[in-house]
């Protein structure tokens, strides 16, 4: 009995067309307008690697006797400076295919960045203000080192601008340079043909309504309630096949967007557990508020906003890279859990995010199914 109720359960969810324009069509459709809408935004998010930077240096100036910690702090920040005196920085940055040019003068420098190159722009102008920060630090310690061995007064901090006019060797400067193991970047096609593909899943509610909608019309449940079909059953007649026709359409939405996007997914296996765990999650959910409320209007409401909030804040709609919401409320969303385990695996092969979205997920489908047995279990001995 029980293998009848979930194949013909399963058959009726399948054949229904809007079933198939939700949950496979719908994910490619608003995958391509906001890929299209996003792709340059999310372009200019890349990797800088190693630049090259040229520099000129006026004769005389203090800038002489820091040259060689110049060169060698912007090793350790991944900046080749090269030397040029001849010609003007925008000719050298033309000719020598630079990423920017210094050009140090009597007490000053100023920077020449290259318009299509932001990034490492940004980066160089970063490195030279850290740079001149410890030059700054280096005189002044210089200068107090000297006046306590003199027992002269120490000079004022303040005074760093006439402090750098001395022609003192800078040879102790160090720069703290870290390179931490960033993900990679993430572009359009990587981010949002994935994310919606996931978000449709959560509104597995829908896939069922004809089905729930007709045993409360028909009086079905009527004749469950005479049938041998115990409550737990009765919700596995439901549950089963929901979330397996909801876990083939998000297969099938994810086919389409590598086909027409060629979005990545990563590991398959990884993915396809994701998926798995994830679209039972989204089915207990949605079958719980049907159980609770008895109303197949208001379980749409309910589980349309509580996804809504939760993609809100998961990453749905602002690429949870830039989004300035408050950490602890991303984390309280399960969609943020998915969204990052799914992206990162898919971009770098690696994510810290898997294992939590799994037990998130897992833990939503366990505590949704008990609460909706416990609740079609008091319905029907009340109607018994």
């Amino acid at each position: 009995m029980i293998r009848y109720l979930i194949k013909n359960n399963a058959k009726l969810m399948g054949r229904s067309w809007v079933n198939v324009l939700l949950f496979a069509i719908c994910p490619v459709i608003v995958s391509a307008v906001l890929i299209s809408a996003f792709s340059d935004l999310m372009e200019n998010y890349k990797e800088r690697g190693e630049m090259r930077c040229g520099y000129s240096i006026e004769s005389g100036s203090i800038w002489e006797t820091a040259e060689e910690a110049l060169k060698i702090s912007g090793e350790q920040a991944d900046i080749d400076f090269v030397r040029f005196d001849a010609e003007e920085p925008e000719e050298m940055i033309s000719k020598n295919e630079l990423s920017g040019f210094v050009q140090f003068e009597s007490g000053k420098y100023k920077i020449y960045r290259v318009s299509d190159q932001p990034t490492q722009g940004a980066a160089l102008e970063y490195f030279m203000s850290l740079f001149c920060d410890e030059m700054t630090n280096a005189k002044i310690d210089s200068v107090r080192k000297d006046s306590i061995e003199t027992d002269t007064p120490a000079p004022d901090p303040a005074a760093k601008d006439q402090q750098m006019l001395g022609a003192d060797p800078y040879e102790n400067i160090k720069l703290n340079i870290e390179h931490p193991a960033f993900l990679k970047a993430v572009d359009s096609t990587g981010y949002y043909g994935i994310v919606f593909v996931l978000y449709y899943a959560w509104c597995a509610i829908i896939c069922a309504s004809g089905i729930l909608t007709s045993e409360k019309k028909y009086g079905i449940r009527r004749r469950y309630a005479v049938s041998a079909l115990n409550d737990l059953q009765l919700y596995l007649g439901r549950f089963v096949p929901l979330a397996t026709v909801v876990f083939f359409g998000t297969i099938g939405a994810a086919i389409l967007n590598s086909i027409c996007f060629g979005t990545n997914w990563g590991n398959l296996l990884y993915a396809g557990v994701l998926f798995l765990v994830m679209t039972a999650a989204a089915s207990a959910l949605g079958l719980m508020f049907q159980s609770l409320t008895d109303n197949m209007i208001i379980t749409v409401i309910l589980t349309f906003s509580l996804v809504w909030i939760a993609g809100f804040f998961g990453g749905s709609f602002e690429t949870y890279m830039f989004s300035d919401r408050p950490q602890i409320l991303k984390e309280l969303s399960p969609i943020y859990h998915c969204n990052r385990a799914m992206v990162e695996q898919a971009a770098s092969g690696r994510t810290n995010y898997i294992p939590s979205a799994i037990l998130y997920c897992a833990g939503i489908a366990v505590v949704c199914s008990l609460v909706s047995v416990a609740a079609n279990s008091i319905r029907r001995r009340g109607r018994a």
